[in-house]
């Protein structure tokens, strides 16, 4: 890289810091405060470990600009300007990543920025929760794990009755509340599932795949934790009930681990 593109790339990324700097702090507020966002913090950093990573490949790249970066930055600048006007932080944050994608365009071509489309799909896990879509599936997945838990506690020879997302355990009454509707593993297993997926095998596919598993896993993993706290009084609040959960959670790590390396047995069919 040239001086005079050292430069430019400086200047666009100062640029964009400075134009998305409410953006970026907003983001990092519901990183911060909201547990179901916890990982955010961890994409970005990365996303730069994969592009560290793959240095010698990207940077071996001829230069070849694209005029086509520049509506996607102007694009992206009209998503901030409307997540500030009122469409919310959702809608600034995918203005950022847009406005950051063309950028790379612009400075780089099509041949860096698909050297750089993994990176900057990995990203998306670190855009704010949409409330609109958060609200309309919170309630479901509620449901959906006090079913799962009641079924569970059934097999287990445990005598269950449910109403709604209430569980009634020999008298011990235990809610199903929001905040256990299961997207607080579901973003972090999908996330870690695809990195998985990327430090395992080369393809796609089994990226998509990972992340299609991630969904499934978060949901029986959640029912598990909402049958543990209706079974054992002691572990449906406070420290234990968190302890209990992450325990939970780093067994589904590992059962994605597991998938992905199994996944990675699989032979690729050879091209014709």
């Amino acid at each position: 890289m040239t001086g005079r593109r050292t430069i430019l790339t400086g200047i666009t990324a100062a640029a964009l810091v400075c134009c998305y700097a409410s953006t970026l702090y907003g983001m990092a507020r519901q990183w911060w405060n909201d547990e179901d966002m916890g990982h955010g913090f961890l994409v970005p950093v990365v996303a730069g470990w994969i592009l560290w990573r793959e240095r010698s490949r990207w940077q071996s790249l001829p230069i070849a600009t694209s005029a086509w970066g520049a509506p996607l930055i102007l694009l992206g600048a009209l998503a901030h300007a409307a997540g500030a006007l009122g469409a919310g932080l959702f809608v600034s944050a995918v203005g950022f990543l847009v406005s950051l994608t063309g950028a790379v365009l612009w400075l780089g071509g099509r041949p860096l920025l698909r050297a750089w489309a993994f990176p900057l799909l990995l990203c998306m896990f670190m855009l704010p929760k949409l409330g609109i879509v958060y609200n309309q599936a919170t309630l479901p997945l509620q449901l959906l794990a006090s079913h799962l838990a009641a079924g569970m506690l059934s097999i287990a020879g445990i005598g269950v009755l449910r109403a709604g997302n209430i569980l009634d355990v020999g008298g011990h009454q235990v809610l199903v509340a929001e905040a256990c509707n299961g997207i607080r593993y579901l973003l972090p297993l999908g996330f870690v599932g695809v990195l998985f997926a990327y430090l395992s095998h080369p393809a796609a596919w089994m990226r998509v795949a990972v992340l299609a598993l991630a969904a499934p896993l978060a949901i029986l993993a959640n029912a598990v934790r909402v049958a543990v706290a209706a079974s054992v009084p002691a572990l449906d609040s406070g420290t234990p009930h968190m302890a209990a959960g992450w325990i939970i959670f780093v067994l589904s790590l590992a059962a994605l681990a597991s998938a992905t390396r199994w996944f990675g047995r699989i032979p690729e069919r050879p091209h014709v």
